[in-house]
This record gives C-alpha cells, sequence and structure tokens, in this order.
C-alpha cells in the first residue's frame, strides 16, 4: 500500500484529493508519523521505512509543516504508547531509534 500511495502522490498532487488537505490526509498522516517509529519494528513492518519514500517522506513534511501540526507530535510519546502493549511488547523495552529524517520531531 504504501508504494501505491508514493505513486499516487507522485503525479505533482501535495495531498491524496489534489491541492487540499482533507481528512484522509490527517487519517494517513497520523499512521505514517508512527510507522517509522513503531510500526516498522513493533509489528514488524520492516521491508521499507517511510523515509526509505521520498514522495511519502516529501508528503509528511508537507503536513508537518502545517501550522500547528508539528506541535501535536511527540516522538517519545508514540514510542512509549506502542512499546508499553504487552501483547506486542512484553519486555516494555522502547527503543532508542530510529533516527528520524524528519526536521522538528523530537
Amino acid at each position: 500500500m504504501l508504494d501505491e500511495l508514493g505513486g499516487r502522490l507522485g503525479d505533482g498532487r501535495d495531498f491524496l484529493s489534489g491541492d487540499r488537505f482533507t481528512d484522509a490526509d490527517a487519517r494517513l498522516f497520523v499512521t505514517l508519523v508512527r510507522f517509522d517509529v513503531a510500526y516498522h519494528g513493533l509489528f514488524k513492518r520492516n521491508l521499507r521505512r517511510i523515509a526509505d519514500y521520498p514522495v511519502l517522506s516529501a508528503y509528511q513534511s508537507r503536513i508537518l509543516a502545517i501550522p500547528g501540526v508539528c506541535e501535536t507530535v511527540s516522538i517519545d510519546h508514540i514510542k512509549r504508547g506502542s512499546y508499553s502493549i504487552k501483547a506486542l511488547s512484553p519486555t516494555g523495552i522502547v527503543p532508542v531509534g530510529p533516527e528520524l529524517v524528519v526536521a522538528n520531531l523530537d
């Protein structure tokens, strides 16, 4: 699906439906922003990271640049919350990485 999304956004559009940020973009963003720090390792979705998709990384950065959005993202909170799910992470160990390419995230 990430390949398909990258193809769709690679046609020059800024957002999923064109030039306007919509609810669909907000819903995709919360998945993308969690992907590299939680889903990639914890959920074994580790073929590629969002950072390995230039179009998706640029899309994520565009959304983070929308005033007020970046302030709502806490990578530490995402990691602690995801890795606290005992069924998925019995030890509760929260990894230090990965290093994030996206600027302005903690």
